[in-house]
């Protein structure tokens, strides 16, 4: 299992399995997701889990699996949710948060993708 993020909290919590990328954002984090499917990854996570639209957070965490071929749903997956969260980010405001904001996101991204780390 392979966890790309760009919160920290995952980052505690699932340390030896997570790449943290925290400077980047939510649209970023998807792309790396791209290029790792593109190197024979599996999605194991929805990319656009959780009812917190893109772009309503800044944190986004994604887990995967090693495969070995290019695996043609997790392209499609991850493609469309690229051009979802690259549409509402055209769409959106820039938001600017105050720090116990960025923290109940962190939070509530850890809590989803905790969840579904536990059904995997």
């Amino acid at each position: 299992m392979l966890i790309i993020t760009n919160n920290p909290r995952v980052k505690e919590v699932y340390s030896s399995k997570t790449q943290l990328y925290e400077k980047e954002e939510y649209v970023d984090i998807l792309i790396r997701v791209r290029d790792l499917v593109h190197a024979g990854y599996i999605i194991l996570t929805h990319p656009l889990y959780g009812s917190v639209k893109p772009y309503e957070t800044p944190f986004r965490t994604v887990v995967l699996q090693e495969g070995s071929k290019l695996d043609m749903n997790s392209l499609a997956l991850i493609e469309e949710a690229i051009a979802t969260a690259t549409k509402f980010k055209r769409d959106a405001n820039s938001k600017q948060w105050t720090s116990s904001v960025i923290e109940d996101f962190q939070v509530i991204d850890l809590d989803l993708i905790g969840t579904a780390i536990e059904r995997i």
